[in-house]
């Protein structure tokens, strides 16, 4: 099964069905904590997810090593199977729920083993993607990460499908048949290394990358306030419990739907000052929540908050790729791992701050800036119409 179209489409399918796996523990929250299923405090939800942040940042951070040592179907494999691993043992905790004093333990291991699988497939399949477009490496990773969104949305689809929170183990049950299913075709997948999984025998990160390093710790800010908070906020701004939940949807949805256009139209046309002057429109959508506009008005700012940010963390993997031909899949766990810390670092920061709207408004609006600044700086000399 050599077909490039084969291959393509399977890579593409397990994007998505990683971003489906990924977020299982979050979509289950009210099973967790619904005291005649799993039992958990909210303090006990919120610290789950501490090993998931940690084991992303780290395996996003070793992929590199790992793909240029080992190849890239071997380390996906590990990635899937890790992911399959956490999923199937959570399908199957329904028999053994009796002694709950094991649980939380048991659940931190599963999230770890998620968090480590997902950096892993991730961090691969970005540049993956890119190798089979050789003229739209750009493209390919901002649909591949549209993918990714997409899964991600569909897990508390189906929670919500179930009804029934005592009906929890359906979904991490249909997510594991699904995945092991693809899983098995992708395993009958020839992977060539390639020159294009290689890393330089000497090597120093380029000061370049350190700057988009830097740019997308400041994004994952942003994307960490508004997708972990961003109901609490709204309903700050007055918003009731279902505007605020559809509030943090449209957020989401305006991140897919700019990907997704990105990806397709920007070999048509030169969208590289679309993208550099993206932070600017949400900085000043930012400034216009501030004001207070009225509810429709605020619904309308998340999506467009969205649309706006939707680009600039995928756009940056995929200029850096253009930029760095030699270290593309260093790129892609270096800049997945920026994104890990800057939205690991506000959840557990703005918990704290959650009631404070308009200080944390003024604070993304000058991240925002400082990310513009950054972006125009590395234009200089760069191959950025290349990449979009």
């Amino acid at each position: 099964m050599n077909s490039k179209i084969v291959t393509i489409v399977i890579v593409f399918l397990l994007a998505f069905f990683t971003g489906v796996n990924f977020v299982v523990f979050p979509a289950l929250g009210t099973a967790f904590t619904d005291g005649s299923v799993f039992g958990l405090s909210s303090s006990q939800f919120g610290n789950l997810f501490i090993p998931q942040v940690v084991c992303i940042i780290i395996s996003c951070l070793g992929a590199p090593f790992l793909v240029n040592k080992f190849g890239p179907k071997i380390i996906l494999t590990a990635g899937l199977l890790l992911m399959i691993l956490s999923t199937g043992i959570l399908w199957m905790l329904q028999y053994f729920m009796q002694d709950k004093s094991l649980l939380f333990p048991v659940l931190m291991i599963l999230v770890a083993f998620t968090g480590s699988g997902f950096g892993l497939s991730i961090t691969t399949l970005n540049p993956l993607a890119a190798s089979l477009f050789e003229d739209k490496k750009s493209s390919a990773i901002l649909i591949l990460q549209f993918l990714v969104g997409l899964g991600t949305s569909t897990s508390p689809l189906m929670m919500n499908l179930i009804g029934n929170v005592k009906n929890w183990m359906y979904v991490p049950g249909s997510i594991f048949i699904l995945v092991t299913v693809i899983f098995i075709i992708f395993l009958f997948l020839k992977l060539e290394k390639g020159t294009f999984f290689e890393l330089p025998s000497h090597f120093k990160i380029p000061y370049k990358l350190w700057i988009f390093f830097t740019a997308i710790i400041l994004y994952g800010f942003i994307e960490g306030t508004f997708g972990s908070f961003g109901a609490v906020i709204l309903k700050n701004q007055g918003l009731d419990n279902n505007k605020a939940s559809l509030g943090l949807s449209l957020f989401w949805g305006g991140i897919a739907v700019n990907r997704l256009l990105f990806g397709i139209f920007s070999k048509r046309f030169n969208l590289s000052y679309v993208f550099l002057i993206s932070p600017l429109l949400v900085g000043a959508l930012i400034f216009l929540l501030l004001i207070d506009p009225g509810v429709h008005i605020i619904l309308l700012m998340m999506f467009l908050i969205g649309f706006f940010m939707g680009s600039i963390f995928p756009g940056s993997i995929g200029w850096g790729t253009v930029e760095f031909p030699t270290l593309s899949v260093l790129v892609s766990g270096f800049l997945m791992a920026a994104n890990q810390i800057g939205t690991g670092i506000v959840t557990n920061v703005l918990g704290s701050f959650s009631n404070y709207t308009d200080a944390i408004f003024q604070f993304l609006i000058f991240c925002m800036l400082a990310i513009c600044a950054l972006l125009f700086y590395l234009k200089r000399n760069s191959k950025i119409k290349e990449a979009f």
